[in-house]
């Protein structure tokens, strides 16, 4: 059995690859209207032709060379954001082939605070390496924080790279 590939974030040139593909799309179009176009198939004047006479009209001006730098930065950028490794988006349990997310973690969590004896509700969330822990008791909170730490610790021991865990318990005010 082949282990599964680890799950990572979208690349940040996702989005420049949907434009690009958009704008080809479109220049395809366009490419198939004047050829029917020249084949008498589709009245009119040509697109590109029309486009040509309008480069023809541009100027060089003095935004253009900042303009062009600019261009090229940003074509770096996104070419680097393209090629650089990605972050694992997911935890995963043990040495297995299974990965979860942050947030489903936060709720195993939540199970795990809930059962602690003197805990009246539990909020959990997730960042990317730590797992908060709000909880409400009425008894003692720094003896219900050690056994609500000590329940999730437990809960969350088969990961590979257990997160952190904050805990903050409050008291319930009567």
């Amino acid at each position: 059995m082949t282990a599964a590939k680890r799950p990572v974030r979208t690349p940040a040139a996702v989005p420049v690859g949907i434009i690009g593909a958009i704008a080809l799309g479109l220049l395809g179009a366009a490419a198939i209207r004047d050829a029917l176009q020249t084949l008498d198939v589709v009245k009119g004047t040509s697109w590109s032709g029309w486009l040509a006479d309008r480069i023809k009209l541009i100027e060089p001006a003095d935004w253009m060379l900042p303009a062009g730098i600019v261009a090229v930065l940003v074509g770096l950028w996104f070419l680097i954001a393209a090629l650089k490794p990605r972050r694992t988006t997911q935890w995963q349990i043990g040495d297995s082939s299974v990965w979860i997310r942050p947030k489903d973690a936060a709720r195993l969590a939540a199970g795990a605070a809930s059962e602690v004896g003197s805990v009246l509700s539990a909020t959990t969330s997730a960042k990317r390496r730590r797992i908060s822990v709000d909880a409400v008791t009425t008894t003692d909170a720094a003896h219900v924080g050690e056994e609500l730490e000590a329940a999730v610790t437990s809960r969350l021991a088969p990961l590979s790279r257990p997160p952190r865990i904050r805990t903050r318990v409050r008291l319930e005010e009567s």
